[in-house]
């Protein structure tokens, strides 16, 4: 890595630096908080730990330009409330003779980013000041951190290229970093990036989605958007936020019309006292809604988890300000005391059974400080003194897992935006779960305004569909067992464990159902025969659905006289060598008879 703090205004040493920066500028960077695929971009370092800033990475593909800061005191880039006077500068062109000697830092400036005070100012090809939203510039994490990731869209913030300076400036010390700006060669590689599929792997054992709903449930052109929503990701189980306008009834009633269930059955919906909702094809048991602004109900889920599912809907104290971050600390502290109780089995609320999925979503407001979401990860609680000790919330003694959930269509983790607003696009909708006990198979953010339209047809949706329903993405979660399967019995030692097995006491590795009854076949004796419907199907070629399938007045199971024929496993009579309820079913269908 090339340290610059020494090498003060050397531009030529930058520029002559070109050929070796152009070979570190191709890359599709996610902007998820997590840095990890920035480990193979080379960075300026500032090497003296001296200073507001560490170190800059940039790279680029043929749509975005990514720039990677890490800096040395934590802030909110575009937040008053750890105070800052950050800015980035660039140098559209790398031309000193174009834009402005801004601080005479040497560097022809064309576009100054003022981060706190939210907006960008064109001394080039420009009109002056314009919003962040309109040069296209997207941010994570949004709430205070000192590294950062950012993606202006080359597009809108008209990065044309061949190459351009990008400097950071501290206006409350001076410094600029790195010296002479860093020097970067725009790629015009294409993005390789992938938009998501939206079908569920087939481990899924619950799709789980968490939706702000904006108040909107109740609009008609926002409802048919919802419908083709909801019926393209068919989630099992919704946390809804801002629906305090609808009742539980007539969100049922949507739910059943957009998303109809087998045999009559209807979706269950609970509310809490204002804005939240728990909607579930399985049966919800119990809501807990003293847990303010925060709604943690147990809903029955896929019989392969064993127990109910936590699921925890929330919509926590939105915006800045200093009550606003205290009141949103204090929520985050009240729900871990809450789930400490719970899995404790101490206080009035639940009594969770061991390695219960916990499964915490929904509208985090995760803006100004980082503190909320970290006490909603780790059990680290702000204030001990009204809500009790720390603790390690997940089963197997460690912290929760937030999951980075990407936009469908674009690698940005952004959920909430508005175009004509001050505020850029940012990450407010979030998953946490137990990962002992839930796991993330699949995850996404649903974004349609850019989706193509063979996928839109492919999937029945609409380009507008995504901001019509609400200004909110939902976000999808398709969760499967974690690590702590181990801890699940196999009775029969066939390798499918007593929780997912079909057939517990029988081994049956392959899960056969024919009928998809529920019961595995070698476990079933569906007509009643005395003979399994496994040995029907593939030893004795009988109908399992026929308890005479030649019709000549003998029961299969009496015509058949299928008696043991090995010693070695006495009353084993369907010769599977488990004595077994099939042996007692076929006993007692030929008692009595000559055999």
């Amino acid at each position: 890595m090339i340290v610059f703090s020494s090498f003060r205004n050397l531009r030529f040493f930058l520029t002559t630096s070109c050929i070796l920066m152009a070979s570190w500028s191709s890359a599709q960077i996610q902007l998820d908080n997590e840095f990890g695929d920035w480990s193979n971009i080379e960075h300026f370092e500032a090497g003296d730990g001296v200073g507001s800033f560490v170190s800059v990475g940039i790279t680029s593909n043929d749509a975005w330009l990514f720039v990677h800061v890490i800096l040395a005191d934590e802030v909110g880039l575009d937040e008053e409330v750890l105070p800052n006077d950050l800015k980035i500068l660039l140098d559209l062109d790398d031309d000193l003779e174009t834009g402005v000697d801004y601080a005479n830092l040497g560097l022809g400036v064309d576009l100054l980013i003022d981060l706190p005070n939210r907006q960008a100012i064109r001394y080039s090809g420009g009109t002056g000041s314009e919003s962040l939203n309109e040069i296209g510039l997207h941010v994570s994490p949004t709430y205070s951190s000192t590294e950062f990731e950012l993606a202006f869209h080359r597009e809108s913030t008209e990065v044309d290229g061949p190459s351009l300076r990008v400097m950071w400036y501290d206006g409350a010390t001076g410094e600029g970093f790195p010296s002479g700006g860093a020097f970067h060669a725009i790629s015009e590689a294409v993005s390789p990036w992938q938009p998501q599929g939206l079908e569920r792997p087939e481990e899924t054992l619950n799709r789980v989605a968490f939706w702000n709903m904006n108040n909107r449930m109740d609009q008609s052109g926002a409802q048919a958007s919802m419908e083709r929503i909801l019926q393209a990701l068919d989630p099992d189980i919704i946390g809804f936020s801002e629906v305090s306008d609808e009742s539980t009834g007539f969100v049922q009633g949507l739910l059943n019309q957009w998303l109809p269930l087998e045999n009559d059955a209807s979706w269950s919906v609970i509310k809490d006292d204002y804005d939240l909702m728990v909607a579930s094809k399985g049966a919800i048991l119990e809501g807990f809604d003293e847990v303010y602004r925060q709604f943690p109900v147990l809903v029955e889920g896929h019989t392969g988890w064993g127990v109910p599912l936590l699921i925890t809907s929330s919509h926590l104290k939105c915006c800045g300000g200093s009550s606003s971050e205290a009141q949103r600390q204090s929520e985050a502290d009240e729900y871990m005391a809450f789930l400490r109780d719970a899995i404790s089995g101490e206080g009035e609320g639940p009594n969770l059974a061991t390695n219960t999925p916990i499964v915490y979503g929904g509208d985090l407001n995760m803006v100004g400080l980082d503190n909320p979401i970290y006490t909603l990860k780790t059990g680290d609680i702000s204030n001990e003194d009204s809500y009790g000790a720390d603790f390690n919330p997940d089963w197997d003694g460690t912290s929760l897992t937030e999951w980075p959930l990407l936009q469908s269509e674009a690698p940005m983790d952004y959920t909430w935006t508005n175009s004509s607003s001050e505020w850029m696009p940012g990450k407010l909708d979030y998953l946490i779960t137990s990962d002992a006990s839930a796991t993330l198979l699949h995850g996404f953010t649903l974004r349609t305004d850019i989706m193509s339209s063979d996928r839109l047809e492919q999937y029945g949706l609409q380009s507008g569909d995504a901001l019509a329903a609400s200004d909110h993405y939902i976000i999808v979660a398709d969760l499967g067992i974690g690590s702590l399967v181990g801890s699940f019995p196999d009775l029969d030692n066939d390798g499918t464990t007593d929780n997912l097995d079909n057939c517990v006491a029988i081994a049956n590795s392959d899960q056969s159902d024919f009928n998809n009854d529920g019961v595995g076949d070698a476990c079933s004796d569906t007509d009643g025969d005395g003979i399994s419907d496994a040995l029907e199907i593939s030893l004795y070629n009988t109908n399992p659905l026929d308890v005479d399938t030649d019709g000549d007045g003998i029961v299969d199971g009496l015509e058949l006289c299928v008696c043991s024929n090995t010693n070695l496993c006495p009353g084993d009579l369907t010769n599977d060598l488990v004595v077994s309820i099939g042996d007692l079913l076929l006993l007692l269908g030929l008692f009595g008879s000559n055999c």
